[in-house]
């Protein structure tokens, strides 16, 4: 798939949600007027050729097909350039350090991004300065609007300030990781899509009881789709419109996490992972992700993880080559590499696997080793940011190690990680989430790594 053949259909979401509301305000006006009963007919009917129309496009996305870009896992494989596919027969001798730096570092960069989600540079740059911040960020916000209002279902967003921060707040990105970790302690590396939907069934609430969500996009709709008794095949798919979506290599980290320099074997586990809900670049994606992290633990220049990440998807596929342009396109700052993303990638929704991975890869390389200017630029650049800071700052950490990462980000979490998962506390202690991450890596290499992939 080459971007000269992506042609985008133009599509303004701001008028379209205005078309929405305006159909939502005349039903209300039809009661106003007396005709309620007939206004509720034609929304009615609204609602069939809505969902006649998802039917159309689901049924149209899926049957395309490119050579480049299969979802079998055996054709993705003959497609990848060569690489390492496995760098070391045991853990690394540093692995502890380097595990605390890639957790603590997601946790950081996902609470730095949090706070403004989506928002434009132009807005962060003005908070910034309203609230006598540096921009590009070189510590947690000092402020947040609505500082009251519900974050996911047990915080709120005075949680993420670094003045009212006591522990990482609750976040469905940090929560994948943890859901990672749960699903690989209970079936191990052979786990399947039935057993991912029985841990995510058993721990992650749809929405909580003061109206927050527990999940969103893709993820949110399996949820629904298993609980109106959906097959697991089906569910994932059906009705989502989020199939190259980032939300895929969120869930990423903890395999690469328990498979330090073994790229080809997170990958595969990513791919396991994200293929129940996801399809071609959105799956690319999180194999990416995973290999880049799982060589970060045996590298010392996050670029270098990064091309060896690339080895392991399609090499002709879309996801592939927008991170090989992000490798030859330097830029020197987070709004020069917005500018360049959004003018080769226009139209593309700005919450996509692609986009947001081409932020991460320009904030790494903007700021080397330095994990403070790495997050701070990374999240500068917009999109999706929690997603994008929270991975950045998960590459740096496993290759820099937590005593690279200065404190500012580390010690207002005072070791303990807020989260809303049913049938655990409502705190974990980082450090014993830490050691079981270990745990699992020391029992894989005991049962796995005499295998060849």
């Amino acid at each position: 798939m080459k971007i000269e053949n992506v042609k985008y259909v133009p599509c303004s979401q701001d008028e379209l949600w205005e078309k929405v509301d305006e159909i939502a305000r005349y039903l209300r006006l039809t009661a106003e007027f007396g005709c309620a009963d007939s206004g509720k007919k034609i929304f009615n009917e609204f609602e069939n050729e809505l969902t006649k129309l998802i039917s159309q496009f689901q049924e149209l996305v899926l049957q395309q097909k490119d050579p480049d870009e299969p979802d079998d896992i055996e054709e993705i494989r003959k497609l990848r350039p060569d690489g390492p596919r496995r760098m070391t027969d045991n853990l690394p001798k540093d692995y502890k350090t380097r595990l605390r730096g890639a957790f603590y570092g997601r946790m950081a960069g996902c609470t730095l991004g949090a706070a403004l989600e989506f928002n434009p540079i132009e807005t962060m740059k003005a908070w910034a300065e309203y609230n006598g911040d540096s921009f590009p960020l070189t510590d947690y916000w000092s402020k947040i609007k609505d500082p009251m209002n519900a974050h996911y279902i047990t915080g709120k967003n005075i949680d993420l300030t670094k003045n009212h921060m006591d522990a990482v707040p609750p976040d469905d990105d940090t929560i994948y990781t943890l859901l990672g970790l749960l699903l690989m302690e209970e079936y191990g590396m052979d786990f399947t899509h039935e057993d991912m939907a029985q841990i995510w069934q058993k721990y992650l609430p749809i929405k909580g009881e003061n109206g927050s969500w527990g999940c969103y996009w893709g993820e949110r709709i399996m949820m629904l789709n298993l609980k109106k008794g959906m097959n697991v095949s089906e569910a994932g798919i059906n009705g989502n419109p989020n199939l190259q979506n980032i939300a895929g290599w969120t869930r990423a980290d903890s395999y690469g996490y328990v498979c330090p320099g073994w790229p080809e074997k997170a990958a595969y586990l990513a791919y396991k992972d994200c293929s129940i809900n996801h399809r071609r670049n959105g799956v690319y994606g999180a194999m990416f992700m995973a290999a880049t992290i799982s060589a970060a633990f045996v590298v010392d220049d996050p670029m270098e993880a990064v091309k060896i990440g690339l080895t392991e998807i399609p090499e002709n596929c879309l996801f592939a080559e927008g991170i090989r342009w992000a490798l030859d396109n330097k830029s020197q700052n987070y709004q020069e590499a917005a500018d360049k993303t959004w003018k080769r990638y226009a139209g593309m929704f700005n919450g996509s696997a692609l986009t947001n991975a081409i932020h991460v890869v320009m904030g790494l390389d903007i700021g080397g080793r330095d994990f403070t200017k790495i997050i701070g630029e990374t999240i500068a650049m917009s999109g999706d940011n929690d997603c994008t800071g929270a991975t950045a700052g998960s590459i740096a950490g496993a290759v820099i190690g937590i005593d690279n990462i200065p404190e500012n980000w580390t010690r207002p979490f005072n070791g303990r990680m807020h989260i809303y998962l049913k049938k655990l506390p409502e705190y974990l202690d980082i450090e014993e989430v830490c050691d079981r991450f270990e745990v699992l890596a020391k029992k894989f290499v005991a049962e796995y790594w005499g295998e060849k992939e």
